[in-house]
């Protein structure tokens, strides 16, 4: 009944799908999704799930990069609609993910605290959430290592692995140096970033998804993908996270080859999609259709990244036509996520409390596809959040 009340409200608000506010939307599907996990005692939180099924597929607190986005979806709310009820929910899915804050054992500390302390600091001012965030960061930077000069991605004993995704993290590096002076984190985003700009890049701005360093002398090993098609392809998603992971090193650095590094993998991700209105990305940009492989998925997650890192990078490019463009096709993006193609409201079957489908974990089709994601919803929620600043 409760869910029921709050899905009739919002029709009645809006008129339904065509007037729809995603950001509305959003906080009656997680609205409901919270009572859910609180009577488990938030014991799990939200991954992903197929939108024809009630439950999520879900994983203990302290072991996925993505728990800090279930918190994070109500901080991004809460900038829109700054209620008692919003706060609280914030705050409830955030203090359990605390102990993150000691993890070394994972580059994925960035994402969980960032996206739940990180943002709560930010809004609050709370001392105690900077302790995490700079506690966390102290965690981190032991996972730097000086003759590779970047922070590990997974623990491996076949080398030193680094993600493209772990440009992420950098933000923490930065946000707790800028918070304490420590002038060493600083460094060693910077120079993870620089690393990678170097070693991660094609010639035409595309990403490998992982780069294999010898720890011993830091030389490239080898460079292949985990999550995409091959090792020659481009996963849409790593595309994603290079550019919103650029944009923020820039952001803290104001170091031009970054800003250029992120406007030429935007301009990579923008020129693979499928067409001028078609702008959600399939989940690898060279996977191919044929015969033997008639179908691909789309990935609805890298599109939110995306845009959402594209209306970052748009505030900072000086030419105003790139700045336009840039923005337009976020605002595209945005749109199209949003629209009954992509939308759990706009499928009359899906049952799932989330808010877009068709996500892919890849590589596809032996990993999840067509899902819900929770941080395709953290990064579109924060992306139409960005969008209302402007």
């Amino acid at each position: 009944m409760f869910a029921l009340a709050l899905l009739t409200t919002l029709l009645l608000v809006t008129g339904g799908v065509d007037t729809f506010n995603v950001m509305s939307y959003a906080n009656v599907q997680y609205t409901i999704l919270y009572h859910q996990y609180l009577d488990i005692s938030f014991k799990t939180y939200p991954f992903m799930g197929y939108p024809l099924q009630s439950d999520w597929i879900s994983i203990p607190p302290l072991y996925s990069f993505t728990n800090g986005f279930f918190s994070g979806i109500f901080w991004n709310l809460l900038e829109v609609n700054a209620t008692h009820n919003i706060l609280k929910m914030a705050t409830d899915l955030m203090l359990p993910l605390a102990p993150v804050a000691n993890m070394t054992n994972t580059h994925d500390v960035g994402f969980v605290i960032m996206s739940s302390f990180g943002h709560a600091y930010q809004l609050l001012k709370i001392p105690e959430y900077l302790q995490i965030v700079v506690t966390t960061a102290n965690s981190l930077s032991t996972r730097y290592s000086p003759i590779v000069r970047c922070t590990r991605s997974w623990d491996s004993s076949q080398g030193f692995l680094v993600i493209i995704d772990n440009m992420m993290n950098l933000e923490l590096l930065f946000e707790a140096s800028n918070r304490t002076n420590n002038q060493t984190w600083h460094d060693m985003a910077w120079q993870h970033a620089n690393r990678t700009m170097h070693e991660h890049f094609r010639a035409d701005n595309s990403t490998y998804h992982v780069v294999e360093y010898n720890e011993t002398d830091g030389s490239v090993i080898r460079k292949y993908t985990a999550q995409g098609y091959a090792d020659w392809s481009t996963w849409s998603r790593g595309q994603a996270w290079a550019v919103a992971g650029f944009t923020i090193a820039y952001r803290y650095t104001k170091h031009q080859p970054f800003l250029d590094k992120a406007i030429g993998a935007a301009n990579y991700f923008l020129s693979h999609l499928p067409s001028e209105k078609d702008v959600i990305p399939y989940w690898d940009f060279d996977a191919p259709h044929n015969s033997t492989i008639p179908y691909q998925p789309r990935d609805t997650s890298a599109a939110a990244i995306f845009a959402s890192g594209l209306v970052e990078l748009s505030q900072y490019v000086g030419v105003q036509e790139l700045r336009d463009r840039f923005l337009t096709k976020a605002k595209a993006i945005v749109d199209q996520l949003i629209s009954p193609t992509y939308l759990i409201l706009g499928n009359k079957d899906y049952i799932l409390r989330a808010v877009i489908a068709n996500g892919t974990q890849g590589p596809y089709p032996s990993h999840p596809y067509d899902v819900a994601t929770v941080f395709g919803d953290y990064y579109l929620t924060q992306a139409v959040l960005r969008l209302s600043k402007l």
